[in-house]
């Protein structure tokens, strides 16, 4: 007789308005939350709290308090902490915080040299940074249409950066550096996990990484005497404005994973990588009114060019991701349906003769 399996209970995929509005709603909460902490930061550090390697290890404090609040909290079918159990997840965890603090810790710090249009800019360069790490590391090689995008891309980088009235070399050179972060802590990752198969939430990410990443940060505010600039700016600015700063900026953070989390379990993290592009070019874009820029003719072709290239790159990126989790999912019906036949053959009742006598009996 054949097994019958357990039945896997299933939840119900949301549809109709409702699940259309909540994710319309999300989808614009993430991308105002992003563009919004990077005019928030690059309003702070511009002037009332000059203190950038000190604020993001205040973000990561935040994180980690909400990711235990969360941890304690949630149901199961939310967040259920993954138990690390093998060197590899801990060397993935060790890379983490050293990639954190090129990546953001730069990128926050830059924000005090460079405007934020051409932050954002130079971080929008990021998948050529990607591209290359990955083939002198891993010798990933991209399709032609990702290649011509990517050429695309730097191409109006380099004519937005250079074209710039407000262009100045060390803001350039930390935000670049960054942007090497970004492109070092993801391929590393990823080849220093190697076949590994467990998977960390953002969630856990935020348990396990985040206090190593403040004891990286805060000797390096200290070293740039951030601490004693931030004595000054309390005298300044007052306690209490300091301190509310360095709070809605940790709720910031927090929220901004938070919302994320959700987005990305309604829909996928292929669909939001999507985004990308936009909140850059929106970002750029609404710089412009709050902050006090110059531009060129030839500087808005260069961003126009950058963020038409990282669209469409991000397009391909998004259908490449597509197409591979189609062909898993195809591969993984066909065992199924392999393994179903040979069961179904274990069960084809057989006649077995013995002595004259014909009896029926099984395979299995």
């Amino acid at each position: 007789m054949k097994p019958v399996a357990p039945a896997s209970r299933t939840i119900a995929s949301p549809t109709g308005a409702l699940y259309a509005a909540a994710v319309t709603a999300l989808l614009i909460i993430c991308c105002a939350q992003s563009v919004g902490f990077s005019v928030f930061n690059k309003y702070i550090f511009s002037g009332p709290l000059r203190t950038p390697i000190f604020v993001t290890a205040t973000h990561q404090i935040s994180c980690f308090l909400g990711a235990v609040l969360i941890w304690k909290s949630s149901p199961p079918w939310f967040y259920k902490r993954t138990p690390i159990r093998n060197s590899a997840t801990w060397t993935k965890i060790l890379l983490i915080p050293m990639a954190f603090t090129m990546n953001i810790g730069m990128n926050n710090l830059s924000l005090k040299f460079t405007t934020l249009a051409l932050n954002q800019l130079i971080r929008s360069f990021a998948p050529v940074s990607i591209a290359l790490t990955s083939f002198i590391i891993e010798g990933k090689t991209q399709s032609p249409a990702k290649a011509i995008t990517l050429g695309a891309l730097v191409a109006g980088v380099v004519m937005g950066v250079m074209a710039s009235p407000d262009f100045q070399l060390l803001g350039f050179l930390i935000c670049g550096g960054s942007v090497l972060g970004q492109s070092l802590g993801i391929v590393m990752t990823a080849f220093v996990m190697g076949g590994t198969s467990v998977k960390l939430h953002v969630f856990d990410v935020l348990l396990y990484a985040t206090l190593p990443s403040i004891v990286i940060l805060l000797p390096w505010s200290y070293s740039m005497g951030e601490f004693k600039i931030l004595e000054e700016s309390i005298e300044k600015e007052g306690f209490g404005t300091v301190l509310g700063l360095i709070l809605a900026g940790g709720l910031l953070a927090f929220t901004y994973n938070l919302f994320t989390t959700v987005l990305i379990k309604m829909t996928s993290s292929v669909y939001y990588g999507v985004t990308g592009g936009f909140r850059c070019a929106l970002a750029i874009l609404i710089s412009f009114y709050v902050f006090p820029q110059r531009v060129t003719v030839l500087s808005i072709t260069g961003i126009c060019i950058a963020m038409a290239a990282f669209m469409l790159n991000s397009f391909f990126t998004m259908r490449e991701k597509l197409a591979s989790q189609k062909a898993k999912k195809a591969i993984e019906s066909d065992k199924i349906t392999e393994k179903q036949r040979l069961l179904d053959e274990e069960d084809e009742p057989t006649v077995v003769v013995e002595d004259g006598r014909s009896t029926l009996g099984s395979r299995r």
